[in-house]
């Protein structure tokens, strides 16, 4: 009875035992909750360094190590060996280009050179096209942006060579006298006209393709166009002189208004030919028997073509070519202007300014404003 007791005892003592081990094991498998982190450790103030700042001579920092005595002659570099780049020495700050002045409208209307006149109050007339001479007088323009546009002209001088020499027949309408005598209430003469200056309106407008190109800013074209209107205008104030009593008529005003229009319209053309044909001068007389004349013709254009070579006046020089040329054909006229054919690359892109005030010129009439 009493080893029974005890054996049951044991097994009860034995299941007990084994009941704590498992919640034992239970307490293991449950993970503790984190414990809060440390707090960030207060900032350590350090006492402040002293700097001491050492005044030394040249020759104590060359003793130094610090820099190279400039008195030390250079060894050559090895052949082969690559320069080490040499450290930029302080300069100063370069100065920004300089811009052109910000106009009011009014201000562009003004301020800028004037067209000549002669005594009698004409317009001069050009030995360029109205656009660029317009450049010339345009206030608004930046000096970099000006050297830039030098080389636009010369290449749209270029442009229009090669597109003269591929049109003969419509620059030799042009430059035939159309502008000065077609009527243009005569919508089949206006259309002529048109037709004969379409290869060259094809480049563009002038102050468009300057836009184009970044050459332009609306600044810009505004007092282009004042300036290039203006001399419109003083061109139909001589018309209308010089058309005495027609000058009251409704029609011939518009007539006169019309006229002007096309002159600045197709300048560009006709005055690039005019330097071909000036270019052209020095050699002309020497080269008529390889341009195909007829018997009859050649004389009478080699006549021209010498007394053109011989003038000293430009105008003059430029009449007789163009006397000399009113005998050919087109395909003769090519072949006198080809080899100057991309002149205007290797020089100006156009005579120099005429900048001075003539000295027939009335000074009272030079005002950009009495128009």
């Amino acid at each position: 009875m009493k080893c029974g007791m005890n054996t049951s005892g044991m097994k009860m003592a034995w299941l007990a035992g084994l009941a704590g081990l498992a919640v034992s094991a239970s307490a293991q498998m449950t993970v503790p909750p984190a414990d809060k982190p440390a707090p960030w450790p207060a900032e350590t103030k350090t006492a402040p360094v002293e700097t001491k700042h050492e005044t030394i001579s040249v020759q104590e920092a060359i003793r130094r190590g610090l820099m190279e005595d400039p008195n030390k002659p250079k060894t050559a570099a090895p052949a082969g060996a690559t320069p080490a780049a040499a450290t930029p020495a302080s300069t100063p700050a370069q100065a920004p280009a300089p811009e052109a002045p910000t106009m009011s409208k009014e201000q562009m209307r003004t301020n800028y050179p004037a067209w000549e006149r002669d005594g009698s109050g004409r317009v001069l007339p050009l030995d360029r096209p109205v656009h660029w001479a317009a450049i010339d007088r345009n206030k608004t323009i930046t000096p970099e942006n000006r050297k830039k546009i030098e080389i636009f002209l010369n290449q749209r001088r270029v442009k229009l060579e090669e597109a003269i020499l591929a049109n003969m027949a419509n620059v030799l309408e042009l430059d035939s006298g159309i502008v000065e005598t077609i009527k243009m209430s005569d919508r089949a003469d206006v259309n002529k006209l048109l037709a004969a200056n379409k290869p060259f309106s094809d480049l563009g407008v002038f102050a468009n393709e300057l836009r184009k190109a970044d050459l332009f800013t609306q600044n810009n074209i505004q007092q282009h166009n004042i300036i290039v209107d203006d001399y419109r205008r003083l061109m139909l104030d001589d018309m209308k002189r010089d058309s005495g009593s027609k000058a009251n008529e409704k029609n011939g005003t518009v007539d006169f208004v019309s006229r002007a229009m096309f002159f600045t319209l197709t300048d560009e053309p006709r005055q690039v030919y005019h330097w071909m044909l000036e270019d052209s001068a020095e050699t002309a007389a020497d080269r008529v028997s390889s341009l195909g004349l007829s018997s009859d013709v050649e004389p009478k254009v080699r006549e021209f073509f010498q007394q053109a070579k011989d003038s000293k006046d430009e105008s003059e020089r430029l009449a007789k070519m163009r006397s000399a040329v009113a005998l050919m054909t087109p395909d003769q006229v090519k072949t006198l202007v080809a080899p100057v054919v991309n002149h205007g690359t290797t020089n100006a892109a156009a005579p120099a300014a005429k900048t001075g005030t003539p000295a027939n010129a009335t000074s009272d009439a030079s005002k950009a404003g009495d128009r």
